[in-house]
């Protein structure tokens, strides 16, 4: 029986993989490139890496919960990306909710407003260094723009603010809802230390991202002209962008457009020559980059699920 369990799950793990590299041709994608296989590899341990610095981003949000051993925090990070990545509409945050109800304790929608608070710190993040790099691009941006672009975004961050903040019922939702997605923000983001020791740790985890992005485009010889620090940024950027759209960044196509033509764009600003060669060879470095970044989440993930379903199969035996 315990041999069937194991098999059961690792062959649904096998499934899931399967359905995030389906569309990609393997075969095909590293012919007629040069490359530095070094950097490529030095990019793909520092994505295994930072997993590591998100659960603890997660612990600390967690404090005010029980408390677990390392491992319960890096759980839901890995399973929240493997499903984002093998199924589409973003299926992970949806489940991580789930995963945080189950180990520490807390209602679904407190986890909701945990998950929403971390999203929340980490888009302040990266809208803080895009929009000071805006400043030092080489785009001829009006400042106005700029400007307007800080205006919008914390706007939109007050606004939620406001929403937490607010004591009456709002949009049809019942009140139960609202004081546990409340609940969640009191006791994590709302303490300033919990707040700020995020804060650091998403700058931390963006700023190994940046280095990831510069690293995988410096290793190829057909995007090392365009592969400055604002370039990589913006590149960086567009990259969280995309997966933000339901079936990226698993499915090729979403993903692969946006970060096309924000190279195009560079190519063009910076006044290089941009023909169908290097629209071909830049076709198969984007799957090699959205490959790289799935590559932890396909891999950890499975193995992950296949302990989690290891666990549920076990209940499942004991409640028949």
């Amino acid at each position: 029986m315990t041999f069937l369990k194991k098999a059961i799950s690792i062959l649904i793990s096998c499934f899931f993989i399967y359905l995030c590299l389906k569309d990609i041709p393997l075969k095909n994608l590293f012919d007629k490139i040069d490359y530095n296989i070094n950097l490529l590899l030095s990019a793909l341990f520092l994505l295994f890496l930072i997993n590591i610095v998100k659960s603890l981003r997660l612990k600390i949000l967690l404090r005010n919960y029980k408390k677990k051993k390392f491992h319960f925090y890096f759980r839901p990070i890995i399973l929240r990306q493997f499903f984002n990545t093998a199924f589409f509409l973003n299926a992970g945050e949806v489940i991580t909710p789930l995963i945080l109800r189950k180990y520490f304790k807390c209602s679904y929608f407190e986890g909701l407003s945990i998950l929403f608070s971390e999203r929340l710190i980490d888009l302040t993040v990266i809208t803080l260094i895009f929009g000071v790099t805006l400043f030092f691009n080489n785009f001829d941006l009006d400042n106005k723009i700029i400007y307007g672009y800080f205006l919008i975004y914390f706007s939109l961050v007050a606004f939620f603010l406001f929403i937490i903040n607010y004591k009456k019922k709002i949009f049809f939702i019942s009140n139960s809802v609202i004081q546990n997605f409340i609940l969640g923000y009191k006791f994590s983001i709302r303490n300033k230390d919990i707040l700020w020791i995020s804060f650091f740790l998403s700058f931390t985890i963006w700023l190994i991202f940046i280095l990831i992005d510069l690293m995988i485009f410096r290793a190829f010889e057909i995007t090392n002209p365009i592969s400055t620090i604002p370039n990589i940024i913006f590149l960086t950027a567009v990259m969280v962008f995309s997966q933000f759209i339901p079936a990226a960044p698993a499915s090729v196509g979403i993903f692969n457009y946006f970060v096309i033509q924000t190279i195009e764009f560079f190519y063009k600003v910076q006044g290089i020559n941009y023909d169908l060669t290097t629209q071909i060879q830049l076709t198969s470095i984007s799957v090699i980059v959205l490959l790289i970044y799935i590559i932890p989440d396909i891999t950890l993930g499975s193995y992950v699920f296949y302990k989690e379903s290891l666990q549920g199969l076990k209940k499942f035996k004991i409640n028949r």
